[in-house]
């Protein structure tokens, strides 16, 4: 009786971190393409800001490279919680192999 708790524990936790992590994992692709499409249009927008007459696009880039400074602090934060499911994943299966 004593030893199905923890199994039930590590079960219940398991799925969950393992889910936590799957998702986590998604987000991160998804930011990784949005960084590059983000890259790609500040290259060309800085292409048409050396037009002689260019449009007024400097407040769009500001937007873009705030966006963009942004996206890395939130990709950072997700790498930490990355490591940290790990961590708990570790010490679940350390404890309840």
């Amino acid at each position: 009786m004593a030893e199905s708790l923890p199994q039930s524990i590590q079960s219940l936790f398991g799925s969950v971190v393992l889910e936590i992590d799957q998702a986590i994992t998604s987000v991160q692709v998804s930011q990784k393409e949005l960084s590059q499409e983000m890259d790609k249009l500040t290259s060309d927008l800085e292409q048409f800001s050396d037009i002689a007459e260019p449009p007024k696009l400097q407040s769009c880039l500001d937007k873009l490279m705030e966006s963009k400074k942004r996206l890395n602090s939130s990709n950072a934060l997700m790498q930490q919680i990355t490591e940290r499911v790990e961590r708990i994943q570790s010490e679940l299966l350390k404890k309840y192999p």
